[in-house]
């Protein structure tokens, strides 16, 4: 899943022209705007994202342009352990100014029942991993517990803390670091018809009046196992950091998984 996974960019036009930071929003395992959820990729099997985030107005690069660029990355598990996982991954936000908007994410998951029967999943991970001081170094830490709901679905609860006092700044001059951030993915709706496997609700949030404060609802679609696309709307909780103010933009995410060796 992208992006997700909260996934997201930084608008390239508005670096020059804002005093606060902008969200750059990197993408390791998510449930739909943030890593709401305790899983990890599966060993040896590369996840390729292309997230686009746009809304209604001036169209880039124009000023206040609502909308964000393309967030394009890779996240592959790097663990065979059935009982400890972990994957990494980095992402790439084209197009860009100086420097390039260069993230890397990691994570390490247990699955559910490993600590004990009935145990919750468990994650603990970074992501938005930046090297440009006050300018791409967000560096949140998350941790996440998640309950299986029958049918491929789950719920997850968790909570993050930001490294960055400026990047987590927010409109009101208070430096706000700390959030929860809760996650949904539906049970599996069968389809079953050519090119459309099925489909899953999915819904996050994750709390803050920051940069990466924000949740919404969405709805996957699986062509097949390897490839889907998830669209909807995400709801900002700060939206003066946001491109041309928006409260709200609409998102795109495409993910592909490559089974190599299968």
């Amino acid at each position: 899943m992208s992006l997700r996974s909260q996934y997201v960019a930084l608008l390239v036009s508005a670096l020059a022209a804002m005093t606060v930071p902008t969200l750059a929003f990197a993408t390791p395992s998510t449930t739909y705007w943030a890593p709401s959820t305790a899983n990890c990729q599966a060993k040896g099997v590369p996840h390729i994202t292309y997230d686009t985030y746009y809304g209604k107005g001036t169209p880039p690069p124009g000023a206040g342009a609502p909308a964000y660029p393309i967030d394009t990355g890779l996240t592959i598990g790097v663990l065979p352990s059935s009982k400890v996982q972990a994957e990494v991954g980095y992402d790439v936000l084209l197009p860009s100014s100086n420097p390039v908007f260069f993230f890397l994410n990691a994570k390490v998951c247990t699955p559910e029942s490993t600590l004990f029967k009935g145990a919750p999943a468990i994650s603990f991970g970074i992501w938005n991993v930046g090297f440009k001081k006050d300018v791409t170094d967000y560096n949140p830490i998350h941790l996440m517990f998640q309950k299986a709901i029958p049918g491929n679905g789950y719920v997850a609860a968790g909570v993050y803390h930001g490294m960055s006092d400026v990047l987590f700044t927010n409109s009101d001059g208070k430096v706000v670091k700390n959030g929860a951030m809760l996650g949904f993915f539906s049970p599996d709706i069968p389809v079953g018809v050519k090119g459309l496997q099925k489909l899953n609700f999915t819904a996050d949030v994750q709390t803050g009046k920051n940069v990466l404060g924000a949740g919404g609802f969405g709805l996957y679609f699986y062509f097949n196992q390897y490839v889907d696309l998830l669209v909807g709307p995400v709801f900002y909780l700060d939206s003066k950091l946001q491109p041309g103010g928006a409260k709200h933009l609409w998102t795109t995410q495409l993910d592909v998984d490559i089974p190599l060796g299968k």
